[in-house]
């Protein structure tokens, strides 16, 4: 009963100075909410990264050119992409000679770059991507009109280009497209099909995409006989670490690259599986969430220095008020415990509110940021975030309550009557 007659008198108290509170408890719910949505997005992206690895399959494996580094193994992975496509250590040649490799299933190398594609008066920016009749299975791109690349196209180079769902409708809307003449770069290309729609995978809208024999990317788009990379399904996923070490010593041989230790470090190429990528992204997003959290927590500290504040200011104008209740028999314990009440009353409140906004904010976060990465972003709440929530919104309400609940309980009861 002592309990909820010290509640009561909390919340009196708290009522009686109504804005000082509010202020307060904004603050808890500023830290509250933004550590929560960061988690939650956090979560969210983590599932996504690992969905969309996934979703190429389980025995695929990716080789790019440039050795493993330093910078990429910390998680710098953006700069090392972009300081790879000056690369070219990687061959046609390359992704022919892995192919004969028993465990190996399809490979597919390719070459992208971005320019505009033009039909009439009509034109549009795409990326495009030379390629190998392999890459469009391995996507999971089939016709929906004409027909898909075929070897014989990379062996002649021919003028051929496959169109994605999106760049198709936006050219040619009802028009057919096949046997039509566009542009790419101001060369000529002959519409041979287009693919049904697909949506999104490994971030790349593939419904805006246009597929050209690699040969003929290399000759007329990207002016050499280098690769970007090389993408290669294995026979089934068991076989995924023998053909790993396979490839690596396939283009070992193939680059004269003498390491009998097996040092990725010395090797011109990276080969990647599935798993490992998934992995290595993960590891990226769980990194980046710890940090933004962190940065979150920091108005944290802030909320709780501002229910500090508020209680000493209560302490202060209650002087008299504890002065009264010690002389009618309080003892120090009562008054300590009041005023812990008071902090936590404040605190969990502020985490309550908090919780709730960062759901909100988690929910209309994921819409937006599914909105930018033209993908569907799963919305999820995270329910370790909430349980920390409230650890965290406890921790605050004791740490910062104690010095102020404890300077009240150690003013003296004549002191503390005689304080104007």
């Amino acid at each position: 009963m002592k309990f909820i007659n010290s509640l009561q008198t909390a919340v009196r108290s708290l009522k009686a100075n109504k804005s000082r509170s509010a202020l307060t408890v904004l603050g808890i719910v500023i830290g509250i909410s933004a550590v929560v949505a960061v988690i939650s997005l956090g979560s969210g992206a983590q599932r996504l990264i690992i969905g969309q690895v996934v979703s190429m399959g389980s025995n695929t494996i990716f080789i790019e050119p440039g050795p493993w580094s330093g910078q990429m193994e910390k998680g710098t992975m953006m700069q090392s992409a972009l300081e790879e496509f000056d690369i070219k250590t990687l061959k046609y040649e390359d992704a022919l000679a892995i192919k004969q490799d028993p465990n190996v299933d399809m490979v597919a190398p390719f070459v992208m770059g971005v320019d505009r594609i033009v039909y009439k008066n009509t034109s549009r920016k795409i990326t495009f991507m030379g390629t190998t009749p392999d890459a469009l299975e391995i996507n999971n791109t089939f016709p929906m009109l004409g027909s898909p690349m075929t070897d014989a196209d990379v062996k002649s180079a021919s003028r051929k280009v496959f169109l994605g769902y999106k760049v198709y409708k936006e050219l040619f809307g009802d028009e057919d497209p096949i046997g039509k003449t566009v542009r790419i770069k101001k060369q000529s290309f002959t519409v041979m099909g287009v693919g049904e729609e697909q949506g999104t995978q490994m971030f790349m809208d593939l419904d805006d995409v246009v597929y050209i024999p690699l040969t003929t990317a290399q000759k007329l788009l990207v002016g050499g006989d280098y690769l970007r990379w090389i993408v290669v399904r294995a026979v089934s996923e068991d076989k995924i670490d023998e053909t790993v070490a396979n490839i690596r010593l396939t283009i070992r041989e193939r680059h004269n690259i003498y390491n009998p230790e097996g040092d990725t470090a010395k090797d011109d190429f990276k080969v990647m599986s599935q798993k490992e990528t998934a992995e290595m992204l993960s590891a990226i997003t769980s990194i980046f969430t710890i940090f933004l959290s962190a940065i979150a927590a920091i108005s944290l500290i802030v909320g709780g220095i501002g229910v500090m504040n508020i209680m000493l200011v209560s302490v202060t104008e209650r002087t008299r008020e504890i002065g009264l209740r010690k002389a009618v028999g309080a003892r120090r314990k009562d008054i300590l415990e009041q005023f812990l009440i008071e902090a936590l009353v404040l605190t969990f409140f502020g985490g309550i509110i908090g919780i709730i906004f960062g759901i909100i904010l988690s929910y209309f976060g994921g819409i937006v940021l599914g909105s930018l990465l033209a993908t569907e972003w799963e919305f999820i709440i995270s329910y370790e975030a909430i349980v920390l929530a409230f650890v965290v919104t406890t921790i605050i309400g004791l740490g910062f309550g104690i010095y102020p609940a404890r300077k009240a309980a150690s003013l003296s009861p004549i002191e503390a009557l005689r304080y104007e």
